[in-house]
Order: C-alpha cells, then structure tokens, then sequence
C-alpha cells in the first residue's frame, strides 16, 4: 500500500462494516472498486497506484471479505445495496465504478437500480452467460469454492505465492502478495449464505443507462463472456462497448495488465467528469 494511501471502516445498515482503502480525499473523481469472489480491495493496488494521479480510488472489501464484517446469518445479504449505502455513507457524488466478476455483477446490479448515482461503469469479465443453471449446482460450486478456501488457510502466504506463479506463470508478480493474503482474511461463512438469485443478465443489462464497458479474455483461459454474448450485451446497453484482450482469461487485469490498463483508462477519460 502507498504511504499516503487511508485506510477506514464505515457502517451500512444492519451493521454490517465495509473496510477500504483510499487514495485521495474527495478533490478528484471518485472510482469505487469492487473485487471478485475470494479477493479484497488491495487486490486493486497495481491499478490504483497506474490512475491516483487521476482520480479518488476507492477499494472496498465486500461482506465476509478482507477486513469487512464476518458474514452472520441474523444481517442482511445483499451486495448491491452494502455497495449503495457505502457510496452513500462517503458522500461520492457519481463515482465511476469497476467491478471484477462478483464485483462486476453488484456493480452491474447498483447501476441497473440506482442509475442516477454513478457516472460509468467497467465490468471486467462479469458472470454474464447463456449456460444453465439451478440452486443445486450453485450450492454444489459453493461448497467447492469454501473447501478450496479452507486449504488455502492452511498454506503459508509464501506456498499460495509459489503454487500460484507455477499454475499461472503470466500472472502480475505485483498483486500475488495481496491475492494470496485475500485467502486467508476470507470468512468462509461466505460460501454457506451466499444467497442464489436467479437472474436473467439481459434483465441486467437492459436496465443500465450509464455507458459501460464489459471487458473479457478468452474463453479457453477461463474467460466466461462469449463474443457472442458481449456482442448481444452492447446491443442491450444503451451505451455500451466490449473489449476482449488476447492471452488472458477469467481475471483479465491479473494476466494482461498493460492491455487492460490501457483499454480500461481510455474508456474512463471519456466518461468520468473532470
């Protein structure tokens, strides 16, 4: 982390505590980050370090993440409204958003029901797809997700590091640190209350009016939105685009950094009021 970067807790309903890290002080644009399944807001600090120069960042761990509140069976559950009151306990007037997978899919989600309070939106590879599915197998991939975690804890920091560079050698070396930390501050609750919702992604994409960029890699690598699919996604917007990036798969800015960096920055100076 910078050494000029905060760090804070703030408290949404139901008590619930969302922990970020901040760049700047409300003297820039402010751009919410929010991270996928299993990682935290630092995960986001290679790219935040490339546009502070540019904007406030802001990179919050979500519910049961990170150093957020452990996930209880007596609060609510409901990313997209803790993503709400966050933006809305900090006074950000219209941040730009950014969301990777499940960070995607509740920055998709807030920008569908609450257009009027942010002013574009990125979705690097969101969990958009045309494949079937039923609570059973969402369950099923849960318990999976939460055994794989649970041996995560029981590995050092230094192991997660050194299995991750020999499993996906392309990988950032700048984020491993934080990627493997993330495991281990995971509450694996997580993955016992993690509410399935049955929701049809054009549904989605149909209600959001800011304009949106859906970035994704490949779908051999693990990519889970098809050209096909971010094609059809575009149409859906109202001002959408899709930009796919080669050589990388399901975690698109962990792969193809500069790439991503690039496309992502140009997008964002086109639509973020300075």
């Amino acid at each position: 982390m910078q050494k000029d970067w905060t760090q804070d807790t703030v408290t949404v309903n139901d008590g619930i505590q969302l922990f970020y890290t901040r760049t700047g002080s409300g003297d820039k644009p402010a751009l919410v980050l929010a991270h996928g399944l299993t990682d935290f807001g630092l995960c986001w600090h290679q790219f935040a370090s490339d546009l502070e120069d540019k904007y406030d960042i802001i990179m919050y761990d979500a519910y049961g993440h990170g150093k957020s509140s452990r996930v209880s069976p007596e609060k609510r559950f409901d990313l997209v409204e803790d993503l709400h009151d966050f933006i809305t306990a900090l006074n950000l007037e219209k941040p730009g958003l950014v969301g990777h997978s499940m960070g995607a899919a509740t920055a998709a989600g807030f920008a569908a029901k609450y257009p009027e309070m942010a002013s574009c939106l990125v979705l690097e590879d969101p969990p958009w797809s045309d494949q079937e599915g039923t609570e059973e197998g969402f369950k099923k991939a849960m318990k999976e997700w939460k055994k794989q975690n649970l041996a995560s804890k029981e590995k050092s920091i230094k192991d997660l590091i050194r299995l991750k560079k020999k499993e996906s050698p392309n990988w950032e070396e700048a984020i491993l640190k934080e990627w493997a930390q993330s495991k281990h501050e995971l509450d694996p609750n997580f993955f016992d209350h993690y509410p399935y919702v049955s929701i049809d992604w054009r549904d989605v994409a149909k209600s959001i009016t800011i304009p949106t960029l859906i970035v994704t890699g490949d779908n051999d690598r693990g990519a889970i939105v098809t050209p096909a699919l971010g094609i059809e996604a575009v149409q859906l917007l109202e001002k959408g685009e899709f930009g796919h990036i080669s050589a990388a798969g399901h975690c698109v800015r962990y792969e193809q950094y500069q790439p991503y960096l690039k496309m992502v920055d140009l997008f964002l100076k086109r639509n973020i009021p300075a």
